[in-house]
């Protein structure tokens, strides 16, 4: 028999408030700006633009740390180093195209390492030290918060120390396509954003692999004893969230062609765990959802961009966007939606003639 749709279900889920907060964000944008779902091609690029297009593409770094965010924050923990990861892996990729700046003085069309190692190394170095991570909280039992909080601290004190304190630029053309480049119409982060978010979600949910990240996340030490291997779920899940870090660090150098160590990935953490929130996923670790977490990022950049079309002055930038996002994580509090819950069952209730 199939399963009718339950409204006062759907009244009490998360991501469905993430959708109604998304969709009011968007229609105060269209009040104030009535060309606000205007999309045009531009020949010169091949490439579709407009608010929505920039808004996707401009949440690409966070969603993509976002989606390896949700499975920490399933397990009961938090990843702090997340942003520091994305300075490392800027730096290195910087790194291995100019390599040394007193003899390559002038950026230009060039790599001077093989392009392969621009892209495999920065990769292979947040893996590992999302490892270094899994490694401090599976076998030494470290609070996740305090485990990452070392990285966080000496990590963009690494990416210093790899580009010896400079900002490099570059000029090459393969790398500029990563971060501003397009396929099928489409800025390549949004692509490449796409791609992170099926393989990760066909990897949790068509296999076990969710089932155990839940599983651990609920009860570490029965998990265990029913014969999960709880360490190396933690193991793969930070090296993970480490690698995804990588690649969301060269989108971010891509775009503008350049490290730069000290506001490289600047609280991207934040972001990142209020894009898990947001979406539905809760603190306390066990059920989560990836699909949230998009709508979750979308909803973070959306509101950036609600305050550029009101004109804030930066100074009461951060402010304004706290209030916003309070009104919707207040949108999918327990009372809230408990209230609209039983408001639905109600109506259901009356337009079956009272019969249940």
């Amino acid at each position: 028999m199939k399963k009718r749709l339950n409204l006062s279900t759907l009244m009490r889920s998360k991501v469905t408030w993430a959708v109604v907060a998304e969709v009011l964000i968007l229609l105060v944008c269209l009040i104030v700006r009535p060309d606000f779902f205007t999309i045009s091609y531009q020949p010169s690029t091949g490439m579709l633009y407009g608010n929505l297009i920039d808004i996707v593409n401009r949440s690409s770094e966070i969603t993509i740390i976002a989606m390896g965010m949700t499975l920490v924050i399933a397990l009961g923990g938090t990843d702090l180093s997340v942003g520091a990861l994305v300075a490392v892996s800027g730096a290195i990729a910087l790194k291995f195209l100019r390599w040394d700046v007193t003899v390559y003085t002038t950026p230009g069309d060039y790599t001077v390492y093989p392009f392969i190692l621009v892209l495999v190394v920065p990769l292979l170095v947040c893996l590992i030290m999302g490892l270094f991570n899994g490694f401090l909280i599976a076998k030494w039992d470290m609070q996740p918060i305090i485990a990452t909080l070392i990285l966080m601290v000496c990590g963009r004190g690494i990416a210093q120390i790899l580009t010896n304190g400079k900002q490099f630029t570059t000029g090459y053309s393969p790398f500029r396509v990563i971060g501003q480049g397009s396929f099928l119409f489409l800025p390549m982060p949004i692509i490449i954003t796409a791609v992170v978010v099926v393989l990760v979600s066909l990897f949790v949910r068509k296999t076990a692999f969710g089932t155990f990240v839940e599983s651990v996340g609920i009860n570490r030490k029965a998990s265990r004893l029913s014969g999960i291997n709880a360490q190396m779920i933690i193991f793969i899940v930070f090296a993970l969230t480490g690698f995804l870090s990588g690649i969301s660090g060269l989108i971010y150098s891509s775009r503008i062609m350049s490290n730069d160590s000290n506001n490289a990935g600047l609280n991207f953490e934040m972001d990142a765990i209020l894009a898990v929130v947001i979406g539905g996923t809760s603190m306390t670790g066990g059920k989560f959802s990836l699909l949230g977490t998009v709508l979750g990022s979308i909803i973070i950049r959306t509101i950036v961009t609600l305050v550029y079309y009101f004109g804030i002055a930066s100074e009461a930038t951060m402010a304004f966007k706290a209030v916003i996002i309070a009104v919707v994580i207040v949108l999918q509090s327990e009372p809230v939606r408990n209230y609209f819950s039983k408001r639905a069952s109600a109506k259901t209730k009356l337009a079956n003639g009272g019969v249940k």
